[in-house]
């Protein structure tokens, strides 16, 4: 499988915490780990090396495109283009000629057209001749930029909603669909396959998941049985027949020292709600060596089916094409044929939906004029022959990457995924995707009550068993004085209430603009101490205010019957030592949990007793500390007492999980 489409599929995250090497390592050994995280696909933690690896050399630009190419895979277009500029600014010697072209995809995952189409202009003109995807890429965006320029303008009639919590978490969620408009079937990658022979082959995998999210919306989703999500390997991509009669789906391995996954798709009957144990499907769509996945499904009455898949198999007109097969009313595959050049560029297609009502075909393309990476396409079904397709515009089409759209029943509303801004991450703010709802936005806004759009409403409640309840406290940030609570201890846990250490934190504003500000000059000293002023009174103070208003939320919702886990992340400035750190943030987010059990005379003590109120622990120590904040402790004005450090040292509430438990 092509390493893009699978970095589609999977984006996978490191373990917050994770051990890195010591600090009498060499510039070397930070490089090594670097590159081999990057060859496993732990994009994250490879950022992490390469950011030790530039604090020996940082102005280097080896280590640098290192770091652009990290920040990329792991979809962190704002950094990525950040490291690719400055590459393209240093290197004198053009010794990295794709930092130029990938300083304007990042600029275009941005937003920033006009720039980008400059710098994708510049490089077909600087490499005139590079025959490689690349150069054909960069002529392709070229000539396409009047056209998105023009298409980015479009107003457009559409409300897309995340679907937030339970279905989605930090990890990516993706290829959704509705059985019945009721049920929803998707696919997340949150489960920790750990092989307890040989430990460094702990990864995430994807699984099959089951949500009611009109009858239960707060129940939290349900993985299928291993008899569909076999253990040890990605399973996902579930697409039922319109007459729900069978389900195909994809699985998916990671050969032996070979960090790219394979796929092949398989087929299970679907009956009285029991799936039958899955066959993988013949050579007519499997192939040896060779991906099959993301399969769609479309009717064609008493002639059988006709099957939609994605793979990067020879014979098509790029990297990975979309392909169609009939299946007969027994269920035998006809030979796979490619969709034919209207639909298949030089280029990826991915993820087809088939709506057998309006007889289109939706699906995904990096090859055809864009808005971002991945655009939702649409292609009219007409006399056995797909058009030309239409670009289904901005609102379904972001700057980044949307892709799995599928139509319900209404012909008006459906799901799709994307990693655009409002998804949920963990580093990154685009790094995962999400799913979300979409629904046509129209005057009369009125829907039936078994369409999704009914779902999408419902995000808009006011209820507090809905995760859009929530939104406007999310994330939730909590600040710290430098080392507290508990200075000089590897201990996880603290006595001490957050309520008490944010009043002691604020005693210290005079002390902190001392060593900020004092040794400065006059005309830099107000500006400073206003520096500090507002790190305190608006940041440090507003934040206060807001967790107390966030706990009232909390609590009406806990009378209310639902169950909530809140997802805390804690972080730290750089000094000390990672571990040191990691254990920082626990006892930060202990004293969150020991506020939170005292707050409002201890009203909401009894739910963390019963287990109805919990609080899960996403320790990151220093590993998201943005560069250039100072790790030297003799020089304390700046890795103390400067806002830049101080903003470090804090705890997130990141996400709230919601459930309605069983009677």
């Amino acid at each position: 499988m092509h390493k893009l489409f699978r970095n589609l599929l999977f984006v996978l995250v490191i373990v917050m915490g994770s051990q890195f090497p010591s600090a009498g390592q060499t510039l070397r050994a930070y490089l090594n780990a670097g590159d081999e995280a990057m060859q496993k696909s732990r994009f994250a933690e490879a950022i992490e090396y390469y950011k030790k690896a530039l604090e020996f050399e940082t102005e280097d630009v080896t280590i640098s495109y290192k770091m652009a190419e990290a920040s990329r895979m792991y979809k962190d277009y704002e950094k990525a283009a950040a490291w690719y500029g400055k590459i393209v600014l240093n290197d004198k010697d053009k010794r990295y000629p794709l930092a130029l072209f990938y300083c304007a995809e990042m600029k275009k995952y941005l937003g920033m057209y006009a720039e980008s189409c400059r710098l994708f202009e510049r490089y077909t003109t600087e490499y005139p001749n590079d025959s490689t995807y690349t150069g054909i890429k960069a002529r392709k965006e070229s000539s396409d930029c009047p056209e998105v320029m023009k298409l980015a303008e479009r107003n457009h009639q559409v409300e897309v909603k995340n679907a937030g919590s339970p279905v989605n978490s930090n990890f990516s969620e993706f290829g959704a669909s509705m059985m019945g408009d009721s049920v929803l079937y998707f696919s997340s990658l949150k489960f920790l396959y750990s092989n307890t022979d040989k430990k460094s082959d702990n990864y995430y995998v994807s699984r099959i998941l089951k949500s009611s999210p009109k009858a239960q919306k707060n129940q939290q989703p349900a993985p299928l049985s291993t008899l569909i999500n076999e253990s040890g390997k990605h399973n996902g991509n579930a697409a039922f027949s319109p007459d729900q009669r069978f389900m195909i789906f994809s699985r998916c391995t990671q050969p032996e020292g070979n960090y790219d996954l394979r796929c092949e798709l398989y087929i299970t009957k679907f009956d009285n709600g029991k799936f039958s144990k899955p066959e993988k499907i013949g050579a007519n769509i499997n192939l040896d060596s060779v991906s099959s996945s993301q399969p769609g499904i479309a009717a064609r009455g008493a002639e059988g089916y006709r099957l939609y898949f994605v793979s990067d198999r020879p014979g098509g007109s790029g990297r990975n094409d979309i392909w169609v097969s009939d299946i007969s009313p027994s269920l035998v595959f006809s030979p796979a044929v490619n969709a034919g050049p209207v639909i298949n560029t030089f280029d990826d297609e991915l993820t087809p939906f088939f709506d057998n009502t309006s007889q289109i075909l939706y699906f995904s393309s990096y090859g055809h004029a864009g808005l971002g990476g991945q655009d939702i396409f649409k292609s009219s079904l007409i006399n056995n022959e797909l058009t030309s397709p239409e670009n289904l515009g901005p609102g379904y089409n972001t700057s980044v990457n949307d892709v799995y759209f599928t139509v319900s029943s209404d012909g008006k509303s459906g799901t799709m995924s994307s990693n655009r801004q409002g998804s949920m991450f963990i580093l990154a703010k685009t790094c995962c995707y999400d799913i979300y709802y979409h629904k046509q936005a129209e005057a009369d806004t009125t829907v039936e009550t078994d369409s999704v759009a009914v779902i999408i409403a419902e995000a808009d409640s006011t209820d507090p068993g809905n995760k859009a309840y929530y939104d406007d406290f999310l994330p939730l940030e909590l600040y710290f004085d430098n080392d507290e609570p508990d200075k000089k201890t590897m201990a996880v846990t603290t006595g001490k209430s957050y309520d008490r250490l944010y009043s002691n934190y604020m005693g210290r504003i005079g002390e902190y603009k001392t060593n900020f500000a004092g040794t400065l000059k006059p005309s830099e000293k107000s500006n400073s101490e206003k520096q500090i002023d507002d790190f305190f009174n608006n940041v440090v103070t507003g934040s206060w205010n807001r967790l107390n208003g966030f706990c009232s939320k909390v609590e009406k919702a806990l009378l209310a019957g639902v169950d909530i886990e809140l997802e805390v992340r804690g972080r730290t400035s750089p000094l000390a030592d990672n571990q040191y750190n990691v254990n920082l943030s626990r006892r930060r987010i202990a004293s969150l949990v020991n506020f939170m059990k005292s707050w409002n005379s201890g009203s909401l003590k009894k739910y963390f007793d019963d287990g109805s109120l919990k609080v899960v622990e996403v320790a990151a120590g220093e590993t998201l500390v943005q560069t250039g904040v100072s790790d030297m402790l003799t020089d304390k004005r700046n890795s103390v007492y400067n806002p830049a450090a101080a903003i470090e040292r804090r705890i997130e509430l990141i996400n709230v999980n919601l459930s309605q438990p069983e009677k």
